[in-house]
């Protein structure tokens, strides 16, 4: 099969998933995929699969446009590959553009296509609901042949907000087990006693939770007595207002801003607990990845997060803006050896089983195949 995938390049979870899928699909599942966009996939960079091709989106700059038309180009380049390599299915992970975009295409072409769109999070919570994108996200849903969520929690808010004429189906999103696992010489060192390791994985923005995740750390660190150390992993419009808040709780010498990492795996293993307070959360990928490593998350309960951790058991989950008990959840765990491995257990358990790769991509071949 023929399959062209539509994604963000930068790195975030659905630009992620959308590469582990064609990857998986060209190498494990022999059909041939075709990224396309402005730049490759994050992890893309360094592919040398023959079943794997990129193809680079060329945005014209015309004087009469105030802003360079990424979606229409996107259509048109599409349309072209679409006749070039036979393309049977394009799947657009986001409405906008990139469902828009294929559907446009589709009517360029005008042969056989279908489409299969994916639904992040962004794409519904924030962007579609907006007054002026409500109609063309409606639009996007319906026009695709196959619209799958990343979580149960997703799929219901789209479905109470758009009300759209299709049936969504949910697809967890997963991870690559030869990529996130557990390394066994970090593990004998969990939980650090003298000086617990508290790690926030983020793009920095305000839907994110970035600055409680600063006063998790800095009431965790009272009430261990003055040990920690935060990690913050990520780039993002709230960074200065992190510093300034580490700086006025007294903690700003035990934060540590590392900026955007290759090396999460390496660092979630070094990492004895993962503070994700989102404000909105269609799934938590980056939960799941620290999971995988057998790293406990201490996240907030909205979303899809509940979805992916079951309270007490493979990690932690705290009623978003109750900061304080989310505090003396994590250090009740941190300093409970015997109950940390056990979380610690289950949690591997749960990214490398209930999230399952294979499960996964069954799922969606069994979609481009219908």
């Amino acid at each position: 099969m023929n399959i062209a995938i539509l994604c963000y390049h930068r790195v975030g979870g659905s630009g992620i998933v959308a590469y582990e899928i064609g990857r998986a699909m060209a190498e494990e599942r022999g059909h041939e995929v075709h990224f396309i966009g402005l730049q490759p996939p994050f992890r893309l960079k360094e592919e040398t699969s023959e079943s794997i091709h990129f193809h680079r989106v060329y945005v014209k700059e015309y004087p009469v446009f105030d802003y360079q038309p990424y979606d229409l180009a996107l259509a048109s380049q599409l349309s072209e590959i679409i006749i070039r390599f036979n393309i049977e299915v394009v799947h657009s992970h986001y409405v906008l553009p990139h469902a828009i975009s294929a559907i446009l295409a589709r009517g360029i072409v005008k042969r056989p296509l279908r489409l299969v769109t994916t639904l992040h999070g962004t794409d519904i919570t924030v962007v579609g609901q907006h007054p002026s994108m409500i109609h063309i996200t409606r639009y996007g849903i319906e026009e695709s042949d196959h619209v799958t969520a990343v979580s149960q929690s997703l799929k219901s808010e789209t479905e109470r907000f758009f009300k759209p004429a299709k049936e969504i189906e949910c697809i967890y999103n997963f991870i690559n087990p030869s990529v996130f696992h557990v390394k066994a010489e970090k593990r004998l060192q969990k939980p650090r006693r003298d000086e617990p390791i508290f790690m926030h994985v983020s793009n920095l923005r305000e839907v994110k939770g970035p600055i409680d995740a600063i006063r998790i750390f800095a009431k965790a660190r009272s009430l261990l007595e003055g040990k920690g150390r935060l990690k913050v992993v990520g780039e993002g419009p709230l960074e200065s207002a992190m510093m300034q808040e580490a700086e006025n709780l007294g903690v700003n010498n035990y934060v540590d801003f590392m900026g955007v990492r290759n090396d999460l795996t390496r660092l979630f293993n070094c990492a004895d607990m993962v503070i994700a307070p989102s404000r909105k959360e269609a799934f938590g990928l980056a939960a799941l990845e620290a999971m995988a490593c057998g790293t406990p998350v201490l996240a907030s309960a909205v979303g899809g997060l509940p979805e992916l951790i079951k309270d007490g058991q493979n990690s932690l989950l705290f009623t978003l803006d109750d900061l304080d008990l989310a505090a003396e959840k994590a250090v009740a765990i941190l300093t409970n050896p015997e109950g940390y491995n056990a979380i610690s257990q289950a949690a591997v358990e749960t990214a490398t089983i209930q999230f399952s790769m294979k499960t996964v991509l069954d799922q969606y071949e069994a979609v481009y195949s219908r």
